[in-house]
C-alpha cells in the first residue's frame, strides 16, 4: 500500500448540495476546505445549491438544480431523483480532466439530488469510490431505518417483501412504492451499496447497524468531528435559553416529542432549525419560537447562552454532531438513550439520557436540570473540559485517518 498521496492527487467531493443545511453537508464542505488547505486540488460538485463566496482553494461547481422535495414539477423530481443524467455527465466532464490513478472521488449525500447515478459514472473513468455513510439511504428506501406511521425504529430488512409491503413512508403508500423502484434501480442499474469497495462509518453504532445489509468488502471508522473554535465557557447568569432544540426540522427528529415534553415541563420550546414538518408544528404549537435555519456561526453562539440542549430523535442517529457542538459550547445535552447520539453522553456527567419515544421521562429529565442549573451547569462544564483537552490532536488524527482512506482506495484501484 502506498505511504502517502500521490504527487498531483485531486479529491472529487459529490454532494446533494454545497450549502450547509446539515451533518453530511458541514462534513463535506469542511473536509473538502481542509484537503484543499493541505495543498490538494479539490473539486466539489453539488446538484443544488450557490457556492460560498470563500472558494478555500476549492473549485466549487453546482449544477443549480433544486432537490427533489423543493422541485415544483413533480415529474422532473421523481425522473430525476430515480437518475439523474446531467450529474452523471458533469462528474465524467470533470474526471476526464483529471491525473489517471491520482484522483478519488468522494461521495457524501446522493438521495436528495444527485442519486445514484454518479457510481457508475465515476466507475466509467476508472476512478475509486469512497462513500461516508451519514445516514442508511445506502440499504434503506426511506433512509432511516424508520417507521413514520408508528413512529418507531424499523426492524424490517431493508428492501424484503415484508419491508416493501409495509407504509413506513412520512407520505403515502405510493410514495413509498416510488422509493422502492428508486432503490431498486440504485441497487441493480448504480450497483449501490454491492459496488462500493470502501466505505466510511461516522460511527461503531451506525457500522453495526448496517453491517447485516451492506456486503462491502471495507468499512472504515472515522468519526465525525467538526470544526469549532474555542470560546470562553459561559456562566450560569448568561445562559437566557433554558432547553432547546437545534437542528432539522422532521418527523423521525423527535422534534413534536421535545414540544410535548415542554408542555408537560411547562417550559417554553425552544427550536432551531428549519426542514419538511416546521409549518406543520408552526402551526400546531404556537406557544414555541421557531427561529428556522441558523447559520453556523450564529447557532454556535446561541447554543453557548443555552442551558441544556434536547436530542429527542427517534430514529436512530447514525452520528448525532449536534451532541459533539454542544460539548464544544459548554452545554449539558439531554438524549435520547438509543442510536450513536447516545454513544457521546456519560450519563449524569456531561447530560441526561431518557427513554426514547417517552415525552414524560425526557419532561422530567428537563424539569430537573431547569430547577437545578447549578448541576446543568456542572455538566456542561465537564462536556467543554473532555471535548477541548484533545481536540486539535483528534482532528489531525482524523485528517489522517481520512487520507488514509484515500490511500487505501488508490491501492485497491490498481
Amino acid at each position: 500500500m502506498k505511504a502517502s498521496l500521490p504527487e498531483g492527487f485531486s479529491l472529487v467531493v459529490l454532494n446533494d448540495t454545497c450549502e450547509v443545511d446539515g451533518g453530511a453537508a458541514r462534513i463535506a464542505v469542511e473536509d473538502a476546505r481542509q484537503m484543499a488547505a493541505r495543498g490538494h486540488r479539490v473539486i466539489f460538485l453539488s446538484a443544488c445549491g450557490t457556492p460560498p463566496e470563500d472558494g478555500g482553494g476549492i473549485t466549487w461547481l453546482s449544477l443549480g438544480q433544486r432537490n427533489i422535495l423543493q422541485e415544483p414539477r413533480r415529474w422532473l423530481a421523481m425522473s430525476r431523483g430515480l437518475w439523474n443524467f446531467q450529474a452523471a455527465s458533469a462528474l465524467k466532464r470533470v474526471l476526464r480532466g483529471l491525473p489517471s490513478g491520482a484522483t478519488v472521488v468522494h461521495l457524501h449525500s446522493w438521495s436528495k439530488a444527485l442519486s445514484g447515478s454518479v457510481l457508475p459514472a465515476a466507475r466509467a473513468c476508472g476512478v475509486p469510490v469512497v462513500v461516508t455513510l451519514h445516514d442508511y439511504f445506502a440499504v434503506c428506501p426511506n433512509g432511516g431505518l424508520y417507521d413514520y406511521p408508528t413512529q418507531q425504529a424499523c426492524r424490517l430488512e431493508p428492501m424484503s417483501r415484508r419491508c416493501v409491503q409495509r407504509q413506513c413512508d412520512s407520505r403515502t403508500y405510493a410514495h413509498k412504492l416510488w422509493r422502492v423502484l428508486r432503490q431498486w434501480i440504485w441497487r441493480y442499474a448504480a450497483g449501490l451499496p454491492a459496488r462500493f469497495r470502501l466505505a466510511v462509518a461516522v460511527s461503531a453504532f451506525s457500522q453495526h447497524k448496517l453491517s447485516p445489509w451492506l456486503h462491502i468488502p471495507t468499512v472504515r471508522l472515522v468519526e465525525n468531528l467538526p470544526e469549532a473554535q474555542r470560546q470562553p465557557f459561559v456562566v450560569e447568569g448568561e445562559r437566557r435559553f433554558g432547553a432547546v432544540y437545534a437542528g432539522r426540522v422532521a418527523a423521525e427528529k423527535g422534534v413534536e416529542l421535545y414540544l410535548q415534553a415542554c408542555r408537560l415541563a411547562g417550559t417554553q420550546g425552544q427550536v432551531w432549525g428549519d426542514g419538511p414538518v416546521l409549518a406543520e408544528l408552526k402551526a400546531r404549537w404556537s406557544e414555541a419560537v421557531f427561529s428556522g435555519w441558523l447559520k453556523t456561526a450564529e447557532m454556535q453562539q446561541r447554543l453557548r447562552q443555552a442551558l441544556v440542549l434536547v436530542v429527542p430523535s427517534l430514529w436512530y442517529e447514525t452520528y448525532g454532531m449536534v451532541v459533539t457542538e454542544a460539548a464544544a459550547a459548554g452545554v449539558a445535552v439531554i438524549v435520547a438513550d438509543h442510536g450513536a447520539a447516545a454513544d457521546l453522553v456519560e450519563d449524569g456527567v456531561t447530560g441526561l439520557l431518557f427513554r426514547a419515544g417517552d415525552a414524560a421521562d425526557l419532561a422530567e429529565k428537563m424539569r430537573y436540570l431547569s430547577e437545578n442549573r447549578a448541576v446543568a451547569i456542572k455538566m456542561g462544564q465537564a462536556a467543554y473540559e473532555r471535548f477541548w483537552a484533545d481536540y486539535g490532536l483528534r482532528r489531525e488524527q482524523r485528517m489522517a485517518a481520512l487520507t488514509a482512506v484515500y490511500v487505501e482506495s488508490l491501492d485497491r484501484s490498481e
